[in-house]
């Protein structure tokens, strides 16, 4: 046996999962190790170092394309990490839609990833790469889809920059899946204490750097979801507004608003209160909420 050999198992590391084992978190994946978050959109690349310690540290934006982004920043990048292990977050080139009657499966999301058409049907399409989240109390399902080259690419232009990509995934879709198991969790308390009582509808808004997925549900079942990337800025709220109009308008005395955003939140709720006065808006959104998403989980 090597010294280095006896030095991970005195040092425990020998237990550790390896970077590229994407069945843990990434927590556990970079524990004592350096590694950096990425957030692309349309208008730039946005990051956030994560230190040996798991804290967040050094952030920026950059503008522009992928590409350059990275032939102007890979040995910054690289410096921020250990090996150069990255995660990224895909903020365009997504969609998400509402889907009922998948199965079910044991697993699915990883039988998702090696043979989409056994979970989704004639739903799958080829060049495509999937997750979901599912109502456990209905039939319906929450489907995200990415085209398979825009990740290709992705991990090309990684690879070419001499990073090394840990993780892919759609920070609009983690929001919501963190949202919706909050309100799974807050639903069953509330049946727990109010055992005769309905509970209302609920609007669900996520929101993350211009990109929004908005679902409405009512007495648990999932009535409609609108997806939309990109669809607003700082300097123009109004598209937002648009989208959510009809939606707002639909709710009634007892429903309610759960807002999760990003930097933008402050914009969004102030957006909402004006647009409902009478709806209590439950706002769950965290300081640096699709960093600490990417960084814990």
């Amino acid at each position: 046996m090597k010294l280095s050999d006896v030095s991970k198992v005195l040092s425990f590391a020998s237990f550790r999962p390896d970077p590229d084992d994407g069945s843990f978190s990434w927590k556990k994946r970079f524990t004592k190790r350096k590694s950096l978050l990425l957030n692309l959109s349309r208008d730039g690349v946005a990051w956030r170092a994560v230190s040996r310690e798991g804290a967040l540290t050094e952030s920026g934006f950059i503008q522009g394309p992928l590409k350059d982004v990275l032939q102007e920043m890979s040995d910054e990048f690289s410096a921020m990490t250990d090996n150069g292990w990255c995660a990224v977050s895909v903020n365009q080139r997504y969609v998400i839609t509402l889907e009922k009657n998948l199965t079910r499966k044991d697993l699915t999301n990883d039988v998702l990833r090696v043979t989409p058409r056994s979970v989704l049907g004639a739903k799958a399409e080829r060049g495509k790469r999937y997750s979901l989240a599912h109502n456990p109390e209905s039939n319906t399902s929450a489907l995200l889809s990415v085209d398979e080259e825009y990740i290709k690419e992705i991990e090309g232009l990684f690879k070419a920059s001499g990073l090394k990509l840990g993780r892919i995934c759609c920070g609009v879709f983690a929001m919501l899946d963190e949202t919706l198991n909050q309100i799974q969790l807050a639903t069953k308390e509330y049946k727990d204490e109010n055992a005769k009582d309905s509970l209302g509808g609920i609007l669900s808004v996520i929101s993350c750097n211009g990109s929004v997925c908005i679902l409405k549900s009512e007495k648990e079942k999932w009535t409609e979801l609108r997806s939309r990337v990109a669809l607003f800025t700082e300097d123009d709220i109004a598209p937002l507004e648009k989208i959510l109009l009809p939606m707002v308008n639909d709710l009634r005395e007892g429903d309610r608003i759960i807002l999760n955003a990003c930097e933008e939140g402050k914009q969004v709720r102030k957006l909402l209160r004006g647009m409902a006065p009478s709806i209590k808006i439950n706002d769950i959104s965290r300081s640096a909420a699709i960093w600490n998403l990417m960084s814990k989980y």
